[in-house]
């Protein structure tokens, strides 16, 4: 019997990919085939995509990106478009689902045009740009949060509330018990900027760990995921200070290395609030102050108001301010303990189930085979 076939749509970066390679693989084992669309982006995430079929197609923004990108953006679209008809006109699928993130509109507008099912995942705690515009074309709609952001109200009743599917690397370490540290000993300090990195941070951590006392840095262990370009001059600038330092562009280990901190500084996309619940890890959020609609803020607001995360604009994080609540945090074991208990309340580690079931009723098939009576 041939497989029916679903296609996910996402953008490159982690935060709309990593919830869709989720979804791929639970949909694997239920007997589909499962094809991923998205852009150029996603060939940085090749060690984590065995196993799954990526294809990759022309897309553009209207919203973000020069003025030449903006320019060209709808001509990129047009090419999406009729490169996705072609592809889903030749494979038939039962279900085209979208993740977010400009590169998945053109394969969403494709299939609701081909007139196949269509609904969308959103990640973050507001619904984004493209998704909003399927959500008006028809698209059902999943989500994160019960209480997302810029639904349209003729949707907001059927929308259905999964939770963020994670990656099963992250999902490895859902029953781990965050293990506070001893106020004399090491420290271990994470810090990223998301899956595309973070400027900011290269030259704001060194300046702050260079006014912690010194009886506090032989103590602290740092981790630190840098841009390219950037690692040279950010090792240059911690090389001074005589610490215990790791820099890498890019770590295909993340889970893991989450596991290992007693502290997490990073952005607040909508995977690290998801990974930080799952695993379970207190966490420094600083929201990226230009992503639209302030969807990070709104995220991070998400560990922050049950006091599992502490957040803080990028605005007011100078040196001084993240010099002292590093030191505070090394001396506050507890602190960090419960913060870390809480996160794991915000958890909801059935997502990918979750959506998986979602998915299976609405294209009419079970673990492979047509469901009678298509409840879709």
């Amino acid at each position: 019997m041939t497989k029916p076939i679903i296609y996910l749509a996402a953008g490159g970066t982690g935060g709309h990919l990593f919830p869709a390679i989720a979804l791929s693989r639970a949909l694997q084992k239920k007997n589909f085939k499962t094809v991923i669309l998205t852009d150029a982006r996603a060939k940085k995430y090749a060690s984590q995509t065995d196993g799954i079929d990526l294809q990759l197609l022309a897309s553009g923004s209207i919203f973000s990106g020069g003025k030449t990108n903006k320019l060209l953006a709808p001509l990129k679209i047009l090419l999406g478009v009729l490169q996705a008809m072609i592809i889903l006109i030749s494979n038939r699928p039962v279900a085209v689902i979208g993740f977010g993130g400009y590169p998945s509109f053109p394969p969403l507008l494709a299939a609701r045009l081909l007139f196949c099912k269509i609904a969308i995942h959103e990640q973050n705690a507001v619904l984004g740009r493209a998704n909003r515009m399927l959500s008006l074309l028809g698209a059902r709609i999943t989500a994160s949060y019960p209480g997302t952001r810029h639904v349209p109200a003729s949707s907001r009743g059927s929308m259905v509330v999964t939770g963020n599917p994670v990656r099963p690397e992250v999902l490895r370490y859902k029953d781990y018990v965050y293990s506070r540290h001893n106020v004399n000993g090491t420290f271990n300090l994470l810090v990223f900027g998301g899956s595309q990195g973070a400027s900011v941070f290269s030259t704001l951590l060194p300046e702050a760990i260079s006014l912690i006392p010194r009886e506090k840095l032989n103590r602290l262990k740092l981790v630190q995921q840098c841009r390219k370009g950037e690692l040279a001059s950010t090792l240059q600038a911690y090389g001074a200070l005589g610490i215990d330092v790791e820099l890498r562009d890019f770590f295909d280990d993340m889970p893991r290395r989450i596991v290992k901190a007693h502290l997490v500084i990073s952005r607040s996309g909508a995977s690290t609030i998801s990974e930080m619940a799952v695993i379970g890890c207190p966490s420094l959020l600083v929201p990226l102050p230009q992503s639209i609609d302030q969807d990070q803020k709104t995220n991070a607001l998400q560990l922050s108001n049950h006091e599992a995360a502490w957040v803080v604009d990028q605005k007011n994080l100078t040196p001084i301010k993240l010099a002292e609540m590093i030191s505070e945090f090394m001396e506050s074991p507890h602190k960090l303990e419960v913060a870390a208990r809480a996160a794991k309340t915000r958890a909801i580690p059935q997502a990918t189930e979750n959506l998986v079931k979602f998915v299976e009723t609405y294209a009419g098939y079970r673990d492979g085979a047509k469901i009678s009576g298509d409840a879709a």
